[in-house]
This record gives structure tokens, C-alpha cells and sequence, in this order.
């Protein structure tokens, strides 16, 4: 929609990463403002953002179909009361990253794998934010003693073949930052990848440029995991994004996360995964949300989503179909999901299964 700026920005600001960035809007009279309405609008939505700060770019902003707080784009970005009064259950860590953590900076999970957080800044507060947590926290780049300790728990463990770079968002690092820890990393023998998980594509796309690409494809292959989540965030700033990290040698994939009131039918969902294909982004991931305190109100149950998959089997080409996926309590890990097909036995023992289009099929053993 059309954002009102007290004074317009020119097309080379509006395409300008850093200009993007200083006027990122924090204070919902901001909001107000730029959407064209009254700021009584977000009176309910004040104990939230003083909890869990608000932070969005103006680009992102402009995305909104409408001024309503349900619209699926200001549903993602702006605060709302429910992210305080309809929290039952909720917990600030709940995937037990802390648990998992042997040394600053590193969660060690999974056996060949691991995650490495490079800070808490972001180019936008996602109100679903898995790391709600560390929003209010100093958490800056890490120092060279941090890196130090990383490496040599890496070197130690010579099982580890992958590295997700994460945060935070990595692309919001200064380059030196960046390099610093993409050359760190890369010195570990055994380390044969470098995932990056970022949504900066997404929110921020005018920080993309030619040079960022060039700084990820600097140490070992470079993999980067984007976060979109509704066909509305697909544009033309994300598609000159997109190139510059296809041309760059950088392999894209995509997480999207299951959210009440954002995506949560298989049309959406559907338009969205198809649609990243002509961006060149693989659709890798649809997580179920997990029950982080500050986000609960966005879950809509597994059953949701494997109705959703269900109803895009066959619908969309499986080059389009990510995985459907929660994490377990306590730091238990992902568990893959599929709709259940076997409907049942025939008389012969051979599993009757339901086809893409609903026909009923057995399948002899």
C-alpha cells in the first residue's frame, strides 16, 4: 500500500539498503503515521511493543494490503495484545537452545551439525520471532576469543559437516564481521558447509547487493535458508536480490513458518511455494510453530497443517512441496510430518491408499 512520508523518498533511497535501515520505524505513532491512521488504532498493541520492541522496514510496511491489524503482512510486523494475554504454555527457549550450547555462540544438536548465533540485530522483529528472548539483549558480533572456542569445539568434533550461521541475522553484520566469522568457520577441515539463515531477503532485500554475495561465497559452499512466508512479500526488489545471490553462487532455500490469520490455507501456501520457484528458491521447510512464549497466538495445531499438505499433494509440482516439520520439547529435535494415506486393508492385505485426486488405490504388496 501507499505509505504517507512526511517527505517522499527518492527511488535511489527506497532502493538503498542503508537508507532503509536509519528510517526503520520503532514507535507505533510511526506506524500510524505512514499507514494514513489514527494511532488510537494500536492502543491495545502497547504493552506488547513494550515488552517485544517494533521494528520494520518502511519497504516491508509498504507490503500491506490494508490498514487492518489482520492484514497478514502488519499481522507479521506490528505488535499485538495477544502476544501478552494468550501465551498459555509458552517458553522464551523452548527448542533448549541454552541446553545445547558448549560454548558461546554454538548450539550442538544434531551429530553432523551445528548452529552458530552471530548476534541479536535484525533487519525486522518477526512478532513470531523464535528468539523473542535475546531481543533486549547486548548480543554483538562475536569477539575473536568467542570465534577461537568455536573453532576448536569444531575442530574437536570432526562429525560436524554443516554450520548454520544464524542470529539475529547474519547479513545485518558489518562485512568485517562477516568475513570474520565466514573465514573462521572455513579454517575447520571437516566443516563442508555454510548454511546462512536470514529473512533480510525478505524485509530488507535493498541490503542484497553484489558485494554480500561475493562475501558469503568467500569460505566454504554457501547455502542460504531466506524466511518468507506470503505470496505478498515476493517482489521486484526480492527478485534483484535473488540474481545477485543465483549469479553470486549462493544456493537458495526457503522456511516458511504455519501462522494463524497470516497463511494458513493451502491457497496462500500454494501461490507462495510456487511462486519462490521463479526466484530460484527452493521451498525446503514449512515449520508448525513452536510454543515460544510472545508468538502462541500464531499456532494453528499440526492437524492444520497436515490438512494443508494434504490438500497441495498433487496440486503443486513436488519441486514446490517443502517438508513439513515441528520440534520437539526440550530440545529433542525435528520430526518430519506427512498427511496419513493408507485408508485401509483390502481383502488380499494390500494397502488401499487415496490418490492426489481422491481416487482410493491399493497397492499390492
Amino acid at each position: 500500500m501507499k505509505l504517507h512520508f512526511t517527505e517522499e523518498p527518492s527511488l535511489s533511497q527506497w532502493w538503498n539498503g542503508r537508507w532503509q535501515l536509519e528510517h526503520a520505524v520503532t514507535t507505533l505513532e510511526e506506524v500510524a503515521a505512514l499507514l494514513g491512521v489514527e494511532v488510537s488504532l494500536f492502543d491495545s498493541c502497547r504493552k506488547a511493543a513494550e515488552k517485544y520492541p517494533l521494528f520494520v522496514t518502511p519497504y516491508y510496511l509498504s507490503l500491506a494490503q490494508s490498514a487492518e491489524l489482520a492484514d497478514p503482512i502488519l499481522r507479521q510486523c506490528i505488535p499485538s495484545d495477544a502476544e501478552i494475554t494468550c501465551q498459555v504454555g509458552g517458553n522464551p527457549d523452548a527448542l533448549a537452545e541454552d541446553a545445547y550450547s558448549p560454548v558461546s555462540r554454538l548450539v550442538h544438536r544434531y551429530t553432523d551439525r551445528a548452529l552458530f548465533v552471530t548476534g541479536n540485530f535484525c533487519a525486522m522483529h518477526c512478532r513470531h520471532c523464535m528468539r523473542k528472548r535475546d531481543w533486549c539483549k547486548a548480543l554483538p558480533p562475536p569477539t575473536d576469543a568467542e570465534l577461537d572456542a568455536v573453532v576448536g569445539y569444531l575442530k574437536d568434533h570432526s562429525e560436524v559437516r554443516e554450520v548454520l550461521v544464524s542470529g539475529g541475522d547474519p547479513l545485518m553484520l558489518p562485512e568485517k564481521d562477516l568475513l570474520r566469522i565466514i573465514k573462521a568457520l572455513s579454517s575447520v577441515d571437516t566443516v563442508e558447509i555454510l548454511r546462512f539463515g536470514s529473512r533480510v531477503p525478505c524485509v530488507a532485500p535493498q541490503v542484497v547487493t553484489p558485494r554480500l554475495a561475493a562475501v558469503l561465497t568467500s569460505g566454504k559452499p554457501a547455502w542460504l535458508a531466506t524466511h518468507f512466508n506470503h505470496p505478498a512479500e515476493l517482489t521486484k526488489e526480492v527478485s534483484a536480490a535473488c540474481d545477485y545471490f543465483v549469479r553470486g553462487g549462493v544456493t537458495l532455500v526457503n522456511q516458511s513458518v504455519l501462522l494463524k490469520g497470516v497463511n494458513d490455507n493451502a491457497e496462500i501456501l500454494g501461490k507462495l511455494f510456487t511462486s519462490l520457484l521463479k526466484y530460484h528458491i527452493k521451498p525446503y521447510y514449512l515449520f508448525h510453530g513452536d510454543p515460544i512464549e510472545g508468538a502462541m497466538h500464531f499456532r494453528t495445531g499440526v492437524d492444520a497443517g497436515l490438512k494443508i499438505m494434504n490438500e497441495l499433494r498433487g496440486k503443486i509440482s513436488g519441486l514446490a512441496l517443502p517438508a513439513y516439520a515441528f520440534d520437539l520439547p526440550d530440545g529433542n529435535g525435528k520430526i518430519r510430518l506427512q498427511p496419513e494415506q493408507i485408508l485401509r486393508f483390502d481383502e488380499n492385505g494390500a494397502p488401499v491408499f487415496r490418490a492426489w485426486n481422491g481416487k482410493e488405490v491399493a497397492y499390492p504388496n
